[in-house]
C-alpha cells in the first residue's frame, strides 16, 4: 500500500479528484492539503507521491528539494503551458508533469506510472520539455552498447526529429511495418510508455542530439 498526497487549493474539483482516484485505486491511501495545511504539516508528511498543484502558494522549489531530498516521488500540476516556473521544474526530472483537464483514466494511468517509478509527462507538455532537453544538450551522443540495435538507434534519431513511421520508413529505405516493429521494439527496452518519452530519455542520457 503506497500513500499519496495531493497538494491542492481546497474546492469541489479537488474533492472529486480524490473520491475517483480513491474509488480506482483503493489499495492506496490519499490525502489533500491545502496551502495552510501544508505548510503546518510539510515535516511530518512521509507520503510515497506528493502531487503539487502550481497554483498552491507554497514555496514550490524549496518543496520539491525537500522532498527529493527524502526520496519521495514527486510530480507537478500546471494549467500554464507557458510558466517560467514550469521550464525550471523540468530540469528536476520529476516523475510527474500534469496539465489541466486529464481525464480519470489518465489519471489513474498516470499514477500507477509513478509508483512503478515511471515517469509521466502529458502530452501538452511534452513539446515544451523537449524544447529545453535540447537548449541543454548540444554535445555528440554517447549510445551505450546493448540497448538498441544499430536500426532502432536510427529510428529513435528520426522520432527525435518529429517524424511519424510513414516518414521514417521513407528516410531510412525500410517498410512502415518494420518502422513500426521498430518503435514498439525501443518502447520494450527503454521502459517508456510513449515515443515522446522515449526520445526525452535518450536525449536526458545524451543517446541522441537534436
Amino acid at each position: 500500500m503506497c500513500e499519496i498526497t495531493l497538494i491542492k487549493e481546497k474546492d469541489l474539483v479537488r474533492d472529486i479528484i480524490v473520491e475517483k482516484l480513491e474509488e480506482n485505486l483503493p489499495e492506496n491511501t490519499w490525502k489533500a492539503f491545502d496551502t495552510a495545511e501544508f505548510n503546518a504539516l510539510k515535516n511530518t508528511i512521509t507520503s510515497d507521491l506528493v502531487i503539487i498543484d502550481l497554483n498552491t502558494k507554497i514555496d514550490i522549489i524549496a518543496t520539491i528539494e525537500d522532498l527529493l531530498e527524502k526520496n519521495v516521488r514527486v510530480a507537478v500540476w500546471t494549467t500554464d503551458i507557458d510558466s517560467p516556473l514550469l521550464r525550471d521544474l523540468f530540469r528536476y526530472g520529476l516523475n510527474g508533469y500534469f496539465y489541466n483537464g486529464m481525464e480519470l483514466s489518465e489519471l489513474v494511468f498516470a499514477t500507477k506510472m509513478m509508483l512503478n517509478d515511471q515517469q509521466y509527462i502529458h502530452t501538452k507538455l511534452s513539446t515544451v520539455l523537449l524544447h529545453d532537453y535540447v537548449k541543454l544538450t548540444r554535445k555528440e551522443p554517447n549510445r551505450p552498447a546493448g540497448i538498441l540495435t544499430e536500426q532502432e538507434w536510427n529510428v529513435l534519431e528520426e522520432l527525435g526529429r518529429g517524424l511519424n513511421n510513414g516518414s521514417i520508413a521513407k528516410e531510412l529505405y525500410i517498410s512502415t511495418r518494420t518502422v513500426n516493429n521498430h518503435v514498439s521494439s525501443i518502447l520494450k527496452k527503454l521502459h517508456v510508455s510513449d515515443r515522446t518519452n522515449a526520445v526525452i530519455k535518450a536525449i536526458k542520457n545524451n543517446w541522441i542530439t537534436l
